[in-house]
């Protein structure tokens, strides 16, 4: 069908410019209306100052306003910016990537796809690391060295200026991280197009991103939720019975966001009694819609012992690691954790590259993990079960604190 000639087509442009294209959710669910609304930022967007303008696409109702507002100005320098902002699992990350396997084949290799900023900015040397894959995704230069952000700022700077690069920032969450990777709009030449994405609107208008040129994905309406739950609660069936009531119950209880529907369908996949059902349904009601974290939390809580400790593993250790190294660990410490991998998989709680074999975790997830540690070691980093940040392994060190409950620390 025309979307699988889509996909190949843009796995064979992309394996001739040496570019892989990232995997989008199993179930879009309405993602080609999303792409195209954020394409048409891109397409329509007049100038303000000089910039290209692009605006938000919202409501039906709202389309005319948005344009209108878009039609003011002149385009000079043909910088394009993009900011997606929204809460946690609301599918910025799945817009960006389709967005970006759109777009790329248009940039002739000079795209840029950063992922997880806020997590990798945190790391040691994070902002420079993130500074030289951009060097390297853009420029085709490897093993840059960089004394420190302000001449990687400066190498960008200069480089960039004459490419028509397409530059992916997935989860920004302060203003030095895009000072870091596009500090100023004339850092780049004309036609480039940047997508920043953002659970803070905050980040966006400090950079200068203005109201209209920020898109705001809304919730998945009843019909898209309603199917999006099935997909992975019924593996796209229809439900039976007592079921059919109960799915439309869950389904208004996620309030429209993909991610909710997306675990919690996972989960209850896995559960074949009515009553475990209700008893789900009562525990879910009782959560507030914006506590994204606690929502997912009722996923873990049905795991079991060993099941929890390869979740909480993997979201304080192991993103990003091959399957069979962190497998090779696991095994030295007696565990068997092939089953239990298996089932957070099928929980929707841990997902592994087709290719690479690597760990992939959202990152709502991975707090959500996170979180857990810190909750059952009171925040006393002494009692913290897994240790997964260096400043705070160093300062146990430095202290020479004696480390009570210790599980893994990498």
């Amino acid at each position: 069908d025309e979307a699988k000639l889509k996909r190949a087509v843009i796995k064979r442009v992309s394996a001739k410019l040496n570019k892989k294209p990232f995997e989008v959710a199993k179930h879009p669910i309405e993602i080609e209306t999303r792409v195209h609304d954020v394409k048409k930022m891109l397409e329509n967007g007049s100038n303000i100052n000089g910039v290209r303008v692009v605006g938000p696409i919202g409501i039906e109702t709202r389309v005319h306003d948005v344009k209108k507002i878009l039609e003011n100005g002149g385009n000079i320098d043909g910088v394009h910016v993009v900011g997606i902002h929204g809460m946690g699992g609301i599918g910025k990350t799945t817009i960006a990537k389709a967005v970006y396997n759109d777009l790329a084949e248009e940039f002739n290799g000079a795209t840029c796809f950063i992922s997880n900023v806020r997590e990798n900015a945190g790391q040691p040397n994070g902002l420079v690391n993130l500074q030289k894959q951009f060097i390297e995704d853009i420029l085709k230069e490897k093993n840059t060295s960089l004394r420190d952000v302000a001449q990687g700022k400066n190498v960008i700077k200069d480089r960039a200026s004459c490419k028509r690069v397409l530059i992916i920032l997935d989860d920004v969450d302060s203003g030095e991280q895009l000072d870091a990777l596009a500090g100023e709009r004339d850092w780049f030449g004309s036609g480039i197009v940047i997508i920043i994405t953002t659970r803070d609107e905050g980040v966006l208008l400090a950079h200068n991103v203005k109201q209209d040129e920020i898109y705001k994905p809304q919730e998945l309406n009843e019909d898209l939720s309603r199917e999006l739950f099935m997909l992975h609660a019924f593996d796209g069936e229809l439900p039976q019975g007592e079921y059919v009531e109960l799915s439309n119950k869950f389904v208004e209880a996620a309030g429209g966001l993909p991610l909710t529907l997306e675990v919690i369908g996972s989960l209850l996949s896995s559960i074949k009694n009515v009553q475990e059902w209700k008893d789900t349904l009562e525990k879910l009601k009782t959560i507030p819609h914006n506590e994204v974290q606690q929502r997912l939390k009722l996923s873990y809580d049905s795991l079991d012992d060993l099941e929890k400790n390869i979740f909480l593993d993997i979201s304080c250790f192991f993103i990003g690691w091959g399957r069979e190294r962190a497998t090779y660990m696991w095994e030295d410490c007696r565990w068997c954790p092939s089953a239990a991998i298996r089932v957070l998989v099928q929980r929707s709680l841990v997902k592994i590259d087709e290719e690479s074999q690597e760990f992939e975790m959202h990152d709502q997830i991975r707090d959500m993990g996170r979180a857990i540690v810190d909750e059952e070691s009171s925040r006393k980093l002494q009692k913290k079960s897994r240790l997964w940040n260096n400043q705070d392994s160093w300062g146990l060190l430095q202290r020479k604190v004696i480390v009570i409950s210790l599980s893994g620390c990498v």
